[in-house]
């Protein structure tokens, strides 16, 4: 259970840091790093709880206990660099001397109690049980039964031809197994194909998911880089001013702004906090979501006279207006564009304060604002 949780978290992490990159979206950023951390520790638990049934499950095998038993001798001995509970994984060149078949010498791994270490010093005449005659693999036995403790004891004192244990330049080497950590040799569990096409499933599921509000984000992204003009998938130089507009008026709770800024991965609206109010707040749409701001911090001196209806501007031509303005200024390639829609701060002579498209364009040694008439299209200044 807890390995499927860790491979969910691992998949809401990925869908979050794909969403991030893509969208920029803070949100994503919050999300794959809360995640990753999450599963990451619960990862370590799934771990850690599988070598403990290891340990458990190699500690009541049968063949720990019914093994044939021999006498061995240290040769060397060194530590991996692994540690569990502070106590050091061990590789252990033995040279064992079973009672059926000729001495031979092999490499033993065991996680060892440091208060043991003493006894596996090399040169120390040790018993060993095999659990398996046909492999080379041995488990320490350090308290051995007392008929095995006397024979231990009496091979440490022999010397010569007298030993039982022969040198190891006069026995054959013989290659243990992969053992566990607790030095058992490893077993090879049942093919369980369907566990890793369930935690697979699982992690996919999980980023696709975390992944569905920025689907239509990333997929414009997307078709922006593939047509050569990466620029496209923003606010300003993008052809959803409309869409963008149309959520700012679902926020607000109508069509009434005092003015609407297009910028590069954002929208800014200056609107009534509630329809009919003439107290003005100030509204954001980014990453493909709206919000209120609070208060608008100049209020208007006469909010009434600055309001103008959206649905009497055509928003889908901002782009239009974009390329008149550009090509009015002579600036081809900006490196900033804005996009401001408000009314006119002096009145035409008609007395109105007529809707009016500032664009504002910027490049490394000029820049330029245009005004522009929303309805003609036209530069009028």
């Amino acid at each position: 259970m807890l390995a499927l949780i860790s491979a969910i978290g691992f998949g809401i992490a990925a869908g979050g840091l794909v969403g991030a990159i893509a969208t920029g979206d803070p949100l994503y950023t919050i999300t794959w790093s809360i995640a990753f951390a999450i599963a990451s520790i619960v990862g370590v638990f799934a771990a850690v709880g599988t070598f403990a049934r290891g340990m458990r499950a190699a500690a009541s095998d049968p063949e720990r206990q019914t093994g044939e038993l021999a006498l061995a001798r240290v040769e060397s001995i060194r530590r991996t660099g692994f540690t569990v509970n502070d106590q050091p994984q061990c590789e252990i060149q033995l040279t064992v001397a079973p009672r059926h078949r000729p001495p031979y010498t092999t490499a033993h791994r065991q996680i060892v109690d440091i208060v043991e270490l003493p006894q596996l010093q090399p040169g120390s005449v040790i018993v060993v049980r095999r659990p398996d005659a046909e492999k080379a693999n041995v488990l320490l036995e350090l308290s051995p039964p007392e008929d095995w403790a006397g024979l231990r004891d009496a091979e440490r004192l022999r010397t010569g031809d007298e030993r039982t244990v022969p040198l190891a330049s006069q026995a054959t080497a013989w290659a243990s197994e992969p053992q566990t950590l607790s030095g058992a040799p490893r077993v090879k569990r049942p093919a369980r194909p369907w566990r890793r096409l369930l935690f697979a499933g699982a992690f996919v599921a999980a980023a696709a998911l975390v992944l569905v509000p920025a689907y239509d984000s990333i997929a414009r992204t997307a078709q922006a880089w593939a047509s050569g003009n990466p620029d496209a998938a923003g606010v300003v130089l993008g052809n959803r001013h409309q869409e963008i507009v149309d959520a700012l008026a679902a926020e607000t709770g109508g069509t009434q702004f005092v003015r609407i800024g297009f910028y590069d991965g954002y929208a800014i609206a200056a609107a009534p906090s509630a329809p009919g109010a003439l107290t003005i707040d100030t509204y954001q749409f980014r990453y493909d979501r709206t919000e209120r701001q609070g208060p608008e911090l100049i209020q208007p001196d006469d909010p009434a006279a600055a309001l103008f209806d959206a649905d009497e501007v055509d928003f889908s031509r901002i782009p239009e207006h974009i390329a008149t303005a550009a090509a009015h200024a002579g600036i081809d390639d900006p490196d900033s564009v804005i996009v401001v829609v408000d009314r006119a701060l002096i009145a035409d002579q008609a007395g109105a304060r007529p809707v009016e498209v500032m664009v504002m364009l910027d490049s490394t040694y000029e820049d330029a604002s245009v005004v522009i008439d929303p309805e003609t299209g036209e530069v009028l200044r």
